[in-house]
């Protein structure tokens, strides 16, 4: 069974956008050491939508042979086409995915007969196959009846990542009318809402950026019974979390950069907003909430 943090990895660049590959395999190193349950790549935290699809499996191979089946391996699979995703899904198992993860066909969306079609060609991999609920523009948000209903086309279709809003309820509202064929619900949205939605039956949260260390503690706090230390975490990590919420993947790489995982905070994403002085001096002073909860190799340096 797939339950835990499972954290999105960043595709690193360099600052002139090449894919850094020595960050990425320092950004495993930092994954492994803060204890977490699965990775990730490539998703929409890891910029996939700027990747071409020979840099998609020059990540998967790279993070295949580092992570070296230390921790399961999800691999996001998603296509413009049902073709497309389906020769991504091939490589990903060739290069020992533990899972695939996909989203509905994104820029042009599937009718629902694509779509269960769609679902049920990956699902032709021997691989628990996750579905993606994300939400728009990239995303093509499902609800939860229509979630459950994909569920029970196929056997290897088993697990849900739920990122549409209102998050928690949808969580509930998956278990509620699964029948038995859903091995677990993922929450998303950075992990902000981890504690209450473990509290509604979510089997773990696939975060980004680098809190994962301070959000392994607190999935492991609370299955470990210790409820009220995993809330104190969450409370204290939220300041930063909402900052994650605004400015997305700048936030999470300049975090990771700040903490000497990646060696540039570049971002490829066209749409992105950048971290300006002020952002810069409230995240310096956030970052004494969460200290204490951060690996002692990776602390959160001073500039100059």
């Amino acid at each position: 069974m797939l339950a835990g943090i499972y954290q999105i990895l960043q595709t690193p660049f360099d600052d002139g956008g090449a894919i850094d590959w020595e960050s990425f395999a320092k950004q495993i190193e930092f994954c492994m050491a803060a204890g977490v349950h699965g990775l990730v790549t490539p998703a929409l935290a890891s910029e996939f939508f700027t990747l071409s699809d020979a840099e998609r499996h020059q990540v998967v191979e790279f993070a295949s042979d580092a992570i070296a089946g230390r921790a399961p391996f999800i691999v996001g699979v998603q296509g413009l086409n049902q073709r497309i995703a389906l020769e991504f899904a091939e490589h990903a198992c060739k290069h020992d995915a533990t899972a695939l993860m996909a989203m509905p066909p994104y820029l042009r969306k599937a009718s629902k007969l694509d779509l269960r079609e769609y679902y049920r060609a990956l699902a032709q991999f021997e691989r628990p196959l996750i579905i993606q609920n994300a939400p728009a523009p990239i995303g093509t948000p499902l609800s939860p009846r229509e979630l459950v209903e994909l569920l029970a086309i196929e056997d290897n279709i088993l697990y849900i990542k739920e990122e549409t809003n209102p998050i928690l309820q949808h969580i509930s509202q998956i278990i509620a009318l699964d029948s038995g064929n859903c091995a677990g619900v993922f929450g998303g949205a950075n992990g902000s809402y981890l504690v209450d939605e473990l509290k509604r039956g979510a089997c773990g949260n696939m975060p980004a950026g680098g809190l994962v260390d301070a959000q392994v503690q607190i999935y492991n706090l609370y299955r470990a019974g210790d409820i009220e230390r995993a809330e104190r975490i969450s409370y204290r990590l939220l300041p930063l979390l909402n900052y994650a919420t605004v400015y997305g993947v700048s936030f999470h790489k300049y975090l990771m950069w700040r903490r000497g995982v990646l060696n540039s905070p570049f971002v490829r994403d066209p749409q992105k907003i950048s971290l300006d002085a002020d952002d810069i001096r409230a995240v310096e002073a956030l970052w004494s909430l969460v200290a204490e909860y951060a690996i002692a190799e990776y602390p959160f340096e001073t500039l100059g």
